[in-house]
């Protein structure tokens, strides 16, 4: 008798403790589903984010590699003796013809969605290395080589810049960057510079980082678009699941 109660109470017991455990792990496995769900949710987010935030840079981009060619193209223009007077006058009417030579065209797409992603660790809700790789290299490696080579160009356009300052402060005092409308003033700037060996050698040096630059930004755009296919074709891929 006393062994069938306790084997009634095994069993009863059992059965009880079986249904508790039952019951937790289906309460674990429903808090992950959900936890993964919601995992799911943020990544489609980050990635519409990044999409949406290299989209918007599209017609920047654009604008930027084509003042990027238009600018090298003066310069060598210049330092092959063939920029006439007709081709300065040509020179966008809201700008100085002088920017290809004492400037550098700046280079500052927004970055803010990948800058966030970082600073609060979402970018490591991202699970697939091939993707974190090209966002790497669109956003650091690549973005950061084109700044690079803007600021060693910039540093070359000063120079020029106080070239003219320092030796020719007569005609630099007639603001003669934007001082367009003054034909004259113009073409007596580019004969200083048509005529001097130290400036030559500026824009020498200037349009090597010219060159490079043109260079790393179309590199910089070929893993952008690579970038965006992707990040599409993951965005498609969630949806299917979902």
């Amino acid at each position: 008798m006393m062994n069938n109660t306790v084997r009634k109470y095994f069993i009863k017991y059992t059965l009880e403790f079986i249904v508790i455990v039952l019951g937790i792990s289906f309460s674990f496995l429903v808090q992950n589903i959900r936890e993964e769900t919601e995992l799911d949710s943020n990544r489609q987010l980050i990635f519409k984010s990044l999409l949406g935030e290299l989209e918007s840079n599209e017609s920047y981009i654009t604008s930027r590699k084509k003042a990027f060619v238009r600018e090298m193209y003066y310069v060598s223009k210049f330092l092959k003796d063939s920029l006439s007077k007709n081709k300065i006058k040509e020179y966008p009417e809201n700008l100085s013809p002088l920017n290809p030579f004492l400037s550098a065209g700046t280079f500052n797409p927004s970055t803010s969605i990948y800058n966030s992603l970082i600073n609060d660790g979402s970018f490591n809700l991202i699970k697939s290395s091939t993707l974190k790789s090209l966002i790497d290299e669109v956003y650091t490696i690549n973005y950061k080589a084109i700044v690079h080579l803007v600021q060693l160009e910039l540093e070359v356009a000063n120079e020029a810049d106080r070239f003219f300052a320092i030796n020719y402060s007569k005609t630099y005092s007639k603001n003669f960057w934007f001082n367009k409308s003054d034909e004259k003033l113009t073409n007596s700037v580019f004969e200083i510079m048509e005529n001097n060996y130290r400036f030559r050698a500026l824009m020498v040096q200037k349009i090597s980082y010219m060159e490079v630059k043109i260079v790393s930004m179309s590199k910089y755009i070929e893993k952008r678009n690579s970038l965006i296919k992707l990040l599409k074709n993951h965005i498609k891929d969630e949806n299917q699941i979902n």
